[in-house]
Protein backbone atom coordinates (compact mmCIF):
# COMPACT_ATOMS: atom_id res chain seq x y z
CA UNK A 1 0.00 0.00 0.00
CA UNK A 2 2.79 2.75 1.12
CA UNK A 3 4.87 1.99 -2.16
CA UNK A 4 1.73 2.93 -4.65
CA UNK A 5 1.01 5.76 -2.57
CA UNK A 6 4.77 6.78 -3.60
CA UNK A 7 4.33 5.56 -6.78
CA UNK A 8 1.02 7.81 -7.76
CA UNK A 9 2.95 10.61 -5.59
CA UNK A 10 5.60 10.12 -8.33
CA UNK A 11 2.71 10.55 -11.23
CA UNK A 12 0.97 13.14 -9.07
CA UNK A 13 4.11 15.21 -9.62
CA UNK A 14 4.69 14.76 -13.52
CA UNK A 15 1.20 15.63 -14.00
CA UNK A 16 1.82 18.82 -12.01
CA UNK A 17 4.53 19.64 -14.33
CA UNK A 18 2.38 19.00 -17.35
CA UNK A 19 4.25 15.92 -18.32
CA UNK A 20 2.55 12.97 -19.75
CA UNK A 21 5.66 10.64 -18.77
CA UNK A 22 4.32 8.32 -16.00
CA UNK A 23 6.70 6.12 -13.86
CA UNK A 24 5.04 2.20 -13.77
CA UNK A 25 7.17 0.77 -11.25
CA UNK A 26 9.52 1.83 -8.19
CA UNK A 27 12.49 -0.07 -10.04
CA UNK A 28 11.59 0.83 -13.30
CA UNK A 29 15.20 1.76 -15.09
CA UNK A 30 13.75 4.93 -17.01
CA UNK A 31 15.51 8.73 -16.77
CA UNK A 32 12.04 10.08 -15.03
CA UNK A 33 12.02 6.82 -12.60
CA UNK A 34 15.09 8.11 -11.51
CA UNK A 35 14.79 11.16 -11.38
CA UNK A 36 11.87 11.10 -8.87
CA UNK A 37 13.57 8.04 -6.77
CA UNK A 38 16.39 10.56 -6.47
CA UNK A 39 14.66 13.21 -5.34
CA UNK A 40 11.62 11.31 -3.04
CA UNK A 41 13.54 10.71 0.26
CA UNK A 42 14.84 14.85 0.05
CA UNK A 43 10.96 16.34 -0.98
CA UNK A 44 9.43 14.36 1.45
CA UNK A 45 11.69 14.93 4.57
CA UNK A 46 11.75 18.56 3.89
CA UNK A 47 8.19 18.51 4.41
CA UNK A 48 8.01 16.66 7.22
CA UNK A 49 10.43 18.73 8.66
CA UNK A 50 9.26 22.07 8.15
CA UNK A 51 5.59 22.03 9.98
CA UNK A 52 4.77 20.23 12.96
CA UNK A 53 2.39 17.32 12.17
CA UNK A 54 0.37 15.29 14.72
CA UNK A 55 0.64 12.12 12.83
CA UNK A 56 4.25 12.30 12.79
CA UNK A 57 5.08 13.52 15.88
CA UNK A 58 6.82 10.70 18.72
CA UNK A 59 7.58 11.35 22.25
CA UNK A 60 10.49 9.37 24.04
CA UNK A 61 12.40 9.64 26.97
CA UNK A 62 15.98 10.47 25.94
CA UNK A 63 18.60 7.72 26.92
CA UNK A 64 21.55 9.85 29.75
CA UNK A 65 24.72 10.42 28.12
CA UNK A 66 26.21 12.13 30.88
CA UNK A 67 25.28 14.51 34.14
CA UNK A 68 28.16 17.13 33.85
CA UNK A 69 27.42 17.80 37.54
CA UNK A 70 29.42 14.97 38.37
CA UNK A 71 32.47 15.25 36.46
CA UNK A 72 34.76 18.45 36.89
CA UNK A 73 34.11 22.21 35.35
CA UNK A 74 37.34 21.58 33.48
CA UNK A 75 36.36 18.34 31.72
CA UNK A 76 32.58 19.40 31.29
CA UNK A 77 32.28 19.04 27.35
CA UNK A 78 28.81 21.63 27.36
CA UNK A 79 29.51 24.14 29.89
CA UNK A 80 26.51 25.78 31.05
CA UNK A 81 23.91 22.59 31.05
CA UNK A 82 23.41 20.21 33.49
CA UNK A 83 22.73 17.15 31.79
CA UNK A 84 23.68 15.46 27.93
CA UNK A 85 21.25 13.42 26.07
CA UNK A 86 21.38 11.26 23.19
CA UNK A 87 19.11 12.28 19.88
CA UNK A 88 17.04 9.34 19.36
CA UNK A 89 17.78 7.88 15.33
CA UNK A 90 14.41 8.26 14.33
CA UNK A 91 14.52 12.16 14.80
CA UNK A 92 14.07 14.32 12.12
CA UNK A 93 13.41 17.57 13.90
CA UNK A 94 13.89 17.91 17.42
CA UNK A 95 10.27 20.04 18.70
CA UNK A 96 10.15 20.67 22.44
CA UNK A 97 12.14 18.87 25.68
CA UNK A 98 9.76 17.62 28.29
CA UNK A 99 9.17 15.87 31.58
CA UNK A 100 7.19 12.63 31.66
CA UNK A 101 4.02 14.73 31.65
CA UNK A 102 4.57 16.07 28.13
CA UNK A 103 3.02 18.78 26.68
CA UNK A 104 -0.26 18.26 27.59
CA UNK A 105 -0.30 17.93 31.21
CA UNK A 106 2.79 20.35 32.19
CA UNK A 107 1.37 23.60 31.21
CA UNK A 108 -0.67 23.20 33.48
CA UNK A 109 0.87 22.70 36.22
CA UNK A 110 3.45 25.34 35.67
CA UNK A 111 1.24 27.92 35.48
CA UNK A 112 2.72 31.31 37.09
CA UNK A 113 0.23 30.71 40.03
CA UNK A 114 -0.28 28.07 42.37
CA UNK A 115 -3.14 25.98 40.55
CA UNK A 116 -4.90 23.35 43.39
CA UNK A 117 -7.19 21.22 41.31
CA UNK A 118 -3.93 19.71 39.97
CA UNK A 119 -1.11 18.53 41.83
CA UNK A 120 0.52 20.55 43.54
CA UNK A 121 3.96 19.02 43.95
CA UNK A 122 4.80 19.32 40.61
CA UNK A 123 5.94 22.14 39.45
CA UNK A 124 8.26 23.60 36.84
CA UNK A 125 8.69 25.07 33.19
CA UNK A 126 5.97 24.44 30.25
CA UNK A 127 9.26 23.55 27.85
CA UNK A 128 12.79 23.56 29.71
CA UNK A 129 15.60 25.25 28.04
CA UNK A 130 17.02 22.84 25.73
CA UNK A 131 19.80 23.00 22.34
CA UNK A 132 21.13 20.75 19.95
CA UNK A 133 24.71 20.25 19.80
CA UNK A 134 27.37 17.44 18.42
CA UNK A 135 28.03 14.63 20.39
CA UNK A 136 31.92 14.04 22.00
CA UNK A 137 30.74 11.77 24.90
CA UNK A 138 32.14 9.28 22.33
CA UNK A 139 35.73 9.05 22.54
CA UNK A 140 36.04 7.03 20.23
CA UNK A 141 33.72 8.76 17.71
CA UNK A 142 33.34 12.32 18.46
CA UNK A 143 31.29 14.74 16.32
CA UNK A 144 29.28 11.40 14.96
CA UNK A 145 25.92 12.11 16.38
CA UNK A 146 23.66 14.90 17.65
CA UNK A 147 22.98 15.22 21.22
CA UNK A 148 20.52 17.11 23.28
CA UNK A 149 21.53 19.56 25.96
CA UNK A 150 19.77 20.70 29.18
CA UNK A 151 18.73 21.11 32.71
CA UNK A 152 15.57 18.66 32.86
CA UNK A 153 16.43 15.44 34.77
CA UNK A 154 14.57 12.63 33.20
CA UNK A 155 14.01 14.55 30.18
CA UNK A 156 11.58 13.00 27.38
CA UNK A 157 11.88 15.03 23.39
CA UNK A 158 8.89 15.64 21.52
CA UNK A 159 10.33 15.02 18.44
CA UNK A 160 8.83 14.64 13.99
CA UNK A 161 9.84 11.35 12.37
CA UNK A 162 9.53 9.71 9.59
CA UNK A 163 6.24 7.37 9.23
CA UNK A 164 6.91 4.50 7.58
CA UNK A 165 3.88 3.99 6.03
CA UNK A 166 3.03 6.84 3.26
CA UNK A 167 -0.19 5.12 2.80
CA UNK A 168 -1.65 6.02 6.06
CA UNK A 169 -0.82 9.93 5.36
CA UNK A 170 -3.46 12.26 4.75
CA UNK A 171 -4.53 12.78 0.94
CA UNK A 172 -3.80 16.46 1.32
CA UNK A 173 -0.07 15.78 2.91
CA UNK A 174 0.73 13.65 -0.08
CA UNK A 175 -0.37 16.41 -2.46
CA UNK A 176 1.73 18.84 -0.39
CA UNK A 177 4.93 16.30 -1.09
CA UNK A 178 3.87 15.69 -4.71
CA UNK A 179 4.21 20.01 -5.42
CA UNK A 180 7.84 19.52 -3.56
CA UNK A 181 8.80 16.29 -5.63
CA UNK A 182 7.37 18.19 -8.38
CA UNK A 183 9.83 21.28 -7.50
CA UNK A 184 12.81 18.88 -7.41
CA UNK A 185 12.30 17.04 -10.49
CA UNK A 186 10.95 19.54 -12.79
CA UNK A 187 14.92 20.23 -14.46
CA UNK A 188 15.62 16.29 -14.90
CA UNK A 189 12.09 15.92 -16.36
CA UNK A 190 12.20 18.86 -18.83
CA UNK A 191 9.72 20.44 -17.55
CA UNK A 192 8.33 24.14 -18.88
CA UNK A 193 9.18 27.01 -17.00
CA UNK A 194 5.47 27.78 -16.82
CA UNK A 195 5.15 24.50 -14.91
CA UNK A 196 8.29 25.12 -12.71
CA UNK A 197 7.28 28.23 -11.82
CA UNK A 198 3.45 26.87 -10.95
CA UNK A 199 5.68 24.10 -8.97
CA UNK A 200 7.75 26.37 -6.98
CA UNK A 201 4.29 28.95 -6.20
CA UNK A 202 2.12 25.64 -5.24
CA UNK A 203 4.62 23.80 -3.39
CA UNK A 204 4.25 26.88 -0.45
CA UNK A 205 0.48 27.19 -0.81
CA UNK A 206 -0.16 23.37 -0.50
CA UNK A 207 2.23 23.28 2.43
CA UNK A 208 -0.33 26.22 4.25
CA UNK A 209 -3.03 23.96 3.08
CA UNK A 210 -1.85 20.79 4.62
CA UNK A 211 -0.95 22.70 8.09
CA UNK A 212 -4.08 24.01 8.51
CA UNK A 213 -6.29 21.05 7.79
CA UNK A 214 -3.04 19.14 10.51
CA UNK A 215 -3.97 21.84 12.62
CA UNK A 216 -7.85 21.98 13.09
CA UNK A 217 -8.17 17.74 13.46
CA UNK A 218 -6.72 18.84 17.19
CA UNK A 219 -7.86 20.70 20.27
CA UNK A 220 -5.66 21.42 22.40
CA UNK A 221 -6.14 22.15 26.15
CA UNK A 222 -7.92 25.51 27.09
CA UNK A 223 -5.95 28.02 29.31
CA UNK A 224 -7.55 28.64 32.66
CA UNK A 225 -7.82 32.41 33.46
CA UNK A 226 -5.46 33.45 36.17
CA UNK A 227 -6.82 34.79 39.43
CA UNK A 228 -6.01 38.32 38.92
CA UNK A 229 -8.47 38.06 36.00
CA UNK A 230 -11.15 36.12 37.53
CA UNK A 231 -11.49 38.38 40.63
CA UNK A 232 -12.02 41.20 37.83
CA UNK A 233 -15.23 39.45 36.86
Amino acid sequence: MAGAQQLDCYNLALSYLDSSQRVQSLTEQSATAGACNTFWDRARKIVLEQCYWSFATRSLALALLLDQQQIPVASQLMPGWRFIYSRPVDCLKAQAVTTLYGLRAYPSLSYWWTNSSYQPNITGQFRPPWKEVLDYTNVNAPGQAIDIVTDQDSAWLVYTVDPPNFGILPEVFVDCVAWHLAQRIAGPVSANQKAKERADKNALLSLSRALAQNLNEEQPDAYPQSPSITARL
